[in-house]
């Protein structure tokens, strides 16, 4: 452990006081403390409603730059601890003054699958604030990707579709806006979403072409196979690492030999999201790339990478049979 992690263990489950949380925030505002104490996390986690009234008006005389980074190390802590819920600390931060606390706020309910969060998100996508706006759709895109599994309403899911293609539209919104609109829109079987991809990467700037390279993988349709094996072989990193993710997710067999290629690459984020998709794509070819990383992997990232990748390729297979003995695939 690490860090809180550390903290957390010596506390041993003991909630802190609300006086010692709101006292803890205090002295970490007046520090410009960079690593939040145990007492922030895990007195910030599993507020009351009561709880959370008590808190808020210390909470809001504190420094926007401060409430921010609280909430960042909430979002750290809150993916490694999983017992850990800050969904009352971040509804309340969704009204807070500052866009900037209004973002990560959005960002700390990435776990939160609730028609309230949802509607809030809906709000949100029309906030003052562009980066408001653009969370709240990367928000929205986990909540269209549940209405096609008939996790939500079929209403919620098409009025959340409306805002999104109403904002991807709009070219008056920023770029990030339209693009965040447009990858949340993927999530979506809504009959534009090809139509609106092939635009977004023929005739957009960079940055809507990156989105529209992340928009492909989310369709899960291997219509999209030759324009992301051609990004494979692109000259910017960025188009090369979405490529990647695409490719894992639509289980394209074809980019194998170039995403092995590229799970060893110098650049650190290619590297794991390389290893990341021959997981994902599986198969014996993939398997066979893995274990060869795996008896030269030196680093212990990219070893523990390696072996959460080799045991998804097995499970595509539903075995967990040595590598060697897997039929084609």
């Amino acid at each position: 452990m690490k860090g809180f992690e550390k903290e957390l263990a010596a506390l041993e489950r003991q909630k802190p006081s609300l006086d010692e949380v709101i006292a803890a925030l205090q002295a970490g505002a007046a520090t410009r403390q960079a690593v939040l104490s145990s007492t922030i996390v895990y007195g910030l986690s599993d507020l009351s409603p009561a709880e959370g009234e008590e808190i808020a008006a210390s909470w809001s005389r504190l420094p926007v730059a401060f409430k921010a980074q609280v909430l960042r190390g909430l979002n750290d802590a809150s993916e490694s601890l999983f017992e850990l819920n800050f969904r009352a600390i971040a509804h309340l931060c969704l009204s807070d003054s500052s866009s900037l606390v209004r973002a990560a706020a959005i960002d700390l309910l990435w776990f939160d699958e609730s028609p309230e969060t949802m509607q809030r998100f809906m709000q949100l996508a029309d906030d003052e604030d562009g980066s408001v706006r653009a969370s709240a759709l990367t928000g929205l895109g986990r909540f269209l990707l549940l209405g096609e599994y008939g996790g939500i309403a079929a209403d919620q899911a098409g009025a959340a579709q409306q805002i999104a293609l109403r904002l991807h539209s709009d070219e008056q919104q920023p770029v990030s806006v339209r693009r965040r609109a447009l990858e949340a829109l993927a999530n979506s079987s809504h009959p534009q979403v090809e139509g609106l991809i092939r635009a977004a990467y023929a005739q957009g700037s960079h940055e809507m072409k990156i989105g529209a390279i992340f928009a492909m993988g989310r369709t899960c349709n291997p219509i999209w196979g030759d324009a992301l094996l051609e990004e494979l072989a692109s000259e910017d990193q960025e188009s090369i690492y979405e490529a990647i993710a695409a490719c894992g997710q639509l289980g394209l067999k074809q980019a194998l030999p170039r995403i092995g290629a590229l799970a060893q690459s110098n650049d650190g984020e290619i590297q794991l999201a390389a290893i990341a998709a021959l997981g994902e794509i599986g198969g014996r070819r993939a398997l066979d790339l893995l274990s060869e990383l795996a008896e030269a992997a030196d680093d212990d990232d990219v070893a523990e990478a390696i072996d959460v990748a080799l045991d998804g390729a097995a499970f595509s297979f539903g075995l967990s049979a040595p590598v060697g003995v897997y039929g084609d695939g």
